[in-house]
């Protein structure tokens, strides 16, 4: 592998992107022509674009990938919270905000260790054990908590994986038919589990909003939670692959993501003439903002920016950390190999998630 990433697509999974980062957020604004592409790299540049309401998600005028038009996926997708630039966006948002308020955190880490204890307990602890349990957990926990029965978890999990496949940029017809027909299983599903527990405080928040949206919101979060939780849960083991260190500790977890980011970068569509830390952009451009840059840019504040910021940052950072604290304190304890486990970690080829690989192949 090159010493220097081909380009900020390529970043995320190098094995050292973070020379080439820091030199990107040195300059600030850059643009490479080969992908079409404005990067915004320091902390002020990323910044402002995730703040500005004339950077949207989605590009103006296609509120769901055309591919998706008329499809259950695509309602279901328009929907949620992290892809709405309509008059809902600021309802959508409080309503996301005290669902995920309502659940403690020590119930949604117990729950986490609880649950990976159980998945290391069925068989020997080798690497893709430990890739089956990042793919797993995140969904499985959150499945139970929203009160699915313990048959049903896994299922679940399986569901969350076949949407990702079906929302990746190469997605064939074979996977987005089978992301379709899992957006209507999850679906069904949510409209039938009993509003109790922490369900029942997402209907009380949604209550304004409608069903259609509340399951809509349940599922995004489920599907949210598939690449930045095996991300997190990942990054964890290598880590302690080299040295142990405190997964409990969240000073700890932000020194090291800032340092070696999971989510690497977000996009922005540029909806009408803007200037955003002296770059000027166009209607029409698209920004790449580099988030794993800014957190290593010497002007920030030194923060860890993997959930970004902002009008769009996502409300459920400190759920997603608490089920990868969960996992490691349930790792300890199967005790495994780290030594050996560390010789075999390899980065699954994602544009914009560092997602490790303890064993052969992908999962996915």
């Amino acid at each position: 592998m090159s010493a220097w990433p081909e380009h900020a697509l390529a970043a995320a999974s190098h094995a050292d992107p973070y020379p080439y980062y820091r030199e990107l957020a040195r300059q600030g604004w850059t643009r490479d022509e080969g992908l079409g592409l404005w990067l915004a790299a320091s902390h002020a540049a990323a910044s402002a674009v995730l703040a500005s309401p004339a950077c949207r998600v989605r590009p103006p005028g296609e509120p769901v990938p055309a591919i998706w038009a008329g499809s259950r996926m695509g309602d279901t997708f328009g929907r949620w919270l992290r892809m709405s630039e309509s008059p809902w966006h600021p309802p959508l948002r409080a309503a996301v905000g005290a669902a995920f308020a309502a659940m403690p955190l020590s119930a949604v880490q117990a729950c986490a260790r609880q649950l990976a204890a159980a998945f290391l307990a069925e068989g020997a602890v080798t690497g893709k054990r430990l890739d089956a349990l990042a793919d797993y957990l995140p969904a499985a926990t959150l499945a139970a908590l929203l009160g699915w029965p313990e048959s049903g978890w896994g299922r679940v999990a399986a569901q969350v994986a076949a949407l990702a496949r079906a929302l990746a940029a190469d997605a064939d017809a074979e996977a987005r038919a089978r992301g379709e027909a899992a957006c209507r299983d999850l679906l069904a599903q949510l409209a039938c589990l009993p509003a109790s527990g922490w369900l029942a405080a997402w209907c009380q928040a949604f209550a304004e909003l409608g069903e259609a949206s509340l399951h809509a919101n349940l599922a995004g979060m489920l599907f949210q939670s598939f690449d930045a939780g095996a991300g997190l849960i990942s990054a964890g083991m290598a880590w302690r692959c080299r040295q142990p260190w405190d997964g409990n500790d969240d000073k700890e977890w932000n020194r090291r993501l800032r340092a070696d980011p999971v989510l690497h970068h977000t996009r922005r569509f540029v909806a009408e003439e803007v200037e955003l830390a002296g770059q000027p952009l166009l209607p029409g451009d698209v920004v790449l903002v580099l988030l794993a840059a800014a957190a290593q840019d010497p002007a920030g504040p030194g923060e860890a920016m993997d959930f970004g910021r902002g009008r769009h940052g996502c409300p459920g950072e400190r759920l997603a950390l608490a089920i990868a604290k969960g996992a490691l304190t349930a790792l300890e304890s199967a005790r495994p190999d780290w030594a050996a486990l560390a010789g075999s970690i390899h980065y699954r080829h994602l544009p914009n998630a560092r997602i490790r690989r303890f064993g052969a192949g992908e999962m996915r």
